[in-house]
């Protein structure tokens, strides 16, 4: 029996859209290129110092050597990102408050895993009024997704030992991946959010993975 919920924010609970312009506002003000729409697309929900680290080798190589300038990426993301939520808080999803009222009443247990930093992430779950027993940010953990860390930590702070009992929904094919590197009892890849169904349902091929349609749909089969 499913006890414990995590989820991922952005895509997952809250519209994604809004945050791919903070990836090109990173680019262009400290790298000064334009990186293509579908690649920052594709890449939304990994650990931000490993991504940017990838996007200055590929876009601009004569910055490789360039001492802090990942760090400086990565602090300038969350100033942007805090920018972008009291500016324009995105909204939360449909189907999201009612799929939250259901895990109250099963007394499950709802966490966050994000490839957002905590300090910014704390501001969207606030702004968005989303509770939570447990947050861990990517800048909490060594690795991000598809590694298992982030659910892990979520694990140890809540005390948890039997995978079996956690479900865990995102919206990227990294997220499906972190989820059966954890051995999540439930995994599910969520449409909602940044990727297209075909794109999730790759990842999930052959595994017990599941690809819905909202975190409602996958509320309801998690507790059925």
């Amino acid at each position: 029996m499913i006890g414990t919920f995590l989820l991922d924010i952005s895509g997952t609970v809250v519209r994604s859209g809004g945050f791919e312009a903070v990836f090109h506002r990173v680019y262009r003000e400290l790298l000064d290129v334009e990186v293509s729409a579908e690649e920052v697309r594709v890449n939304t929900g990994r650990k931000k110092a490993q991504l940017f680290a990838e996007v200055v080798g590929a876009h601009a190589p004569d910055r490789t050597g360039d001492g802090g300038l990942i760090e400086r990426m990565v602090g300038a993301f969350d100033a942007f990102m805090f920018d972008e939520i009291e500016q324009s808080p995105p909204p939360v999803l449909d189907g999201v408050r009612e799929a939250m009222e259901i895990l109250a009443s099963k007394n499950v247990t709802v966490g966050y895993v994000t490839g957002f930093a905590r300090k910014p992430a704390l501001r969207l779950l606030e702004a968005s009024k989303l509770d939570h027993a447990v947050l861990v940010g990517s800048d909490e953990v060594e690795s991000g997704r598809p590694a298992p860390d982030l659910i892990h930590e979520a694990m140890r702070r809540l005390d948890l030992t039997d995978t079996s009992t956690i479900a865990y929904a995102g919206d990227t094919p990294v997220d499906i991946l972190s989820g059966l590197a954890a051995e999540c009892g439930n995994v599910y890849g969520l449409t909602c959010g940044a990727h297209e169904r075909a794109e999730l349902e790759v990842a999930a091929s052959g595994t017990p993975a599941r690809v819905v349609d909202s975190l409602l749909e996958a509320v309801r089969h998690a507790i059925a």
